[in-house]
């Protein structure tokens, strides 16, 4: 796995047989495992109902979610009564900006007050793995959630 796709937008496309009207009234219908909310006439979001990083650690819900595992969702109508469904997560550049902001924070208080070298280097080192160890479980997460979708999805279409 390639670091930079960990800090890319995430596009997922799913097709389904059914109509535009019937998967809205589909989507609009019954219990989920996770929370939905029409954004517009074809557009929605997704988002886990909780996460256990996301709420305890960020605490940064944005408006219309439950949490910060997210994915807006995109209707399109397609030819003999078939529907896209376009999925696409937000870029993570506030993790690559702490990747690069905090190591830079560390050396300069290194210089004021005179921190020792290994624990400078420990420091250094010590703040990207987190950060990437963060990136894999945030796609851990979109990944339930992506699941979690289609599972509703197969679900409702299969009964």
């Amino acid at each position: 796995m390639r670091l930079q796709s960990l800090f890319n937008n995430r596009t997922e496309n799913l097709g389904v047989k059914i109509s535009l009207v019937d998967l809205k009234e589909l989507l609009n219908d019954g219990h989920k495992k996770f929370y939905f909310k029409w954004l517009s006439e074809n557009s929605f979001v997704i988002s886990l109902n909780f996460s256990f990083g996301t709420n305890l650690v960020f605490d940064t819900n944005y408006p219309n979610t439950k949490s910060d595992i997210i994915f807006y969702g995109s209707l399109a109508e397609m030819e003999d009564s078939k529907t896209e469904i376009k999925l696409k997560t937000n870029k993570k550049s506030f993790l690559l900006v702490l990747m690069i902001v905090l190591p830079v924070l560390v050396l300069i208080l290194q210089s004021f007050l005179k921190i020792e070298f290994p624990v400078l280097l420990i420091a250094l080192f010590l703040f990207p793995i987190l950060i990437i160890g963060l990136l894999n479980f945030v796609k851990s997460e979109e990944n339930r959630l992506l699941r979690a979708f289609m599972e509703f999805l197969n679900n409702r279409l299969n009964s």
